[in-house]
């Protein structure tokens, strides 16, 4: 078998793209997972780029955080791909939410992504996932990539990798953050394509063009990738994440016949592989419980892209209470200062008590949580609501913040707005 080194000129950009013969299920063929790259073109994109040269209708979706909820480079991304290939219809599928991983990213695949039926996924969890075990981010990857090509295995998925300021060293040493190493293994494996952001922002800070943080998008004539050290600012660092973007895809885009993805053995048997998000039942609660809809109170309408109720209460002991085969459960939940906690019992026994309050707790947002390694069987779960008063302004404090109106925090009340189950829901 020979391999092919393939050089690539793309404007003013030469790309050096190793092409490596087909080899049989679970080996590598890519060499390195934990090399750093700008581009990693593995399969490619074939059946995006036929539909987009063929000039198709094309829905490109894009799962991620926060970064990827910014008008930065999905925004921008979507623009230059209308723009590039004219005769296509181009259409968005936004399933961003800020500060979440890739674990909430593959229960809400099939509500917010599958069901819109995509040609190209982009998945973008790197930084939000960097202080997740490896185990569950392989888990979670692997679910979302199997799932996708279960539903149909012509739709293209693409792997990005976004950074933080803690990343800079890693990218200074040579080497790739611990979460995209785990990510790059999943993606060698099922032959995805990788782009990776970090290599040109870290190029740039080296070289003295960029400066990481500040508190403005230019210091003394030199701009500035981000105010925080993670969310770069839309006409500076997320327009270094387009030109990334941009290279890849021309590096990637050329006439070819549309495929189907195969899927191998996994990489894990315990992936997450029956996720799903549910309404919440109505026999399932006690008695003194609200539906809230969402367009109905000012505080929630701006997650009515995501809810169209949640479902409420502020009196301790009451109960939501399902029963489901399967290893994990949890709820998709809004947490903010007049959130409170909730105790978790599967099968009669507390597994935890989870405060739906944390020091983020000046606004509302949307959240999640997960009970995970279940044995694969029939459960009760019970979740019971304890609405007693406890120290907001201490776990606050934590950030340097305060209650700028106290009586938004006096409440301590559970917002559900679904459950997320790996597996199957018992009536």
């Amino acid at each position: 078998m020979v391999n092919r080194l393939i050089i690539k000129v793309v404007g003013a950009f030469v790309f050096i793209i190793m092409q490596f013969p087909a080899m049989a299920e679970n080996t590598l063929h890519y060499p390195d997972p934990s090399e750093v790259r700008e581009l990693v073109a593995r399969d490619g994109l074939p059946n995006f780029f036929a539909k987009a040269l063929g000039g198709d209708s094309v829905k490109v979706a894009y799962l991620g955080g926060s970064i990827t909820a910014q008008p930065g480079w999905r925004v921008f991304s979507l623009e230059w791909l209308q723009q590039q290939y004219p005769k296509a219809a181009f259409s968005e599928i936004n399933a961003a939410i800020g500060g979440t991983g890739s674990d909430f990213g593959v229960f809400r695949l099939h509500e917010q992504v599958l069901r819109f039926n995509p040609d190209l996924v982009f998945v973008e969890f790197a930084v939000n996932d960097g202080s997740t075990p490896a185990e569950k981010i392989t888990r979670s990857m692997e679910g979302i990539v199997r799932q996708i090509w279960e539903q149909n295995p012509a739709i293209d998925i693409c792997f990005v990798y976004t950074l933080k300021d803690s990343y800079l060293e890693k990218y200074l040493q040579g080497q790739l953050p611990p979460s995209a190493v785990t990510m790059e293994k999943v993606a060698d494996h099922y032959g995805i394509p990788s782009i990776n952001f970090g290599v040109e922002v870290n190029k740039q800070v080296q070289g003295q063009q960029l400066i990481f943080e500040g508190k403005s998008q230019e210091i003394d004539g030199v701009p500035v990738f981000s105010p925080d050290g993670v969310h770069p600012y839309p006409e500076t660092g997320h327009r270094i994440y387009q030109q990334v973007i941009q290279r890849a895809l021309e590096a990637m885009a050329q006439p070819a016949k549309p495929k189907k993805h195969r899927l191998p053995k996994p990489l894990t048997s315990d992936y997450f592989s029956n996720t799903q998000m549910l309404d919440i039942p109505e026999a399932a609660l006690s008695k003194n419980w609200d539906r809230l809809a969402v367009d109905d109170h000012a505080f929630l309408t701006k997650f009515d892209n995501y809810l169209s109720e949640v479902t409420r209460t502020g009196k301790s002991g009451e109960t939501l209470t399902l029963r489901f085969k399967g290893r994990t459960i949890g709820a998709y939940d809004i947490m903010g200062p007049g959130a409170g906690k909730v105790i978790v019992e599967v099968d009669g026994v507390v597994q935890d008590t989870l405060s739906r309050f944390d020091a983020y707790c000046t606004y509302w947002r949307m959240n999640y949580f997960l009970i995970d390694h279940l044995e694969d069987q029939e459960h009760e779960v019970v979740f019971r609501v304890l609405a007693e008063p406890f120290d907001k302004a201490a776990i606050l404090a934590k950030r340097d913040q305060v209650m700028e109106n106290p009586t938004d925090y006096e409440e301590n009340s559970w917002y559900v707005g679904k459950i997320m189950l790996d597996g199957e829901l018992l009536k």
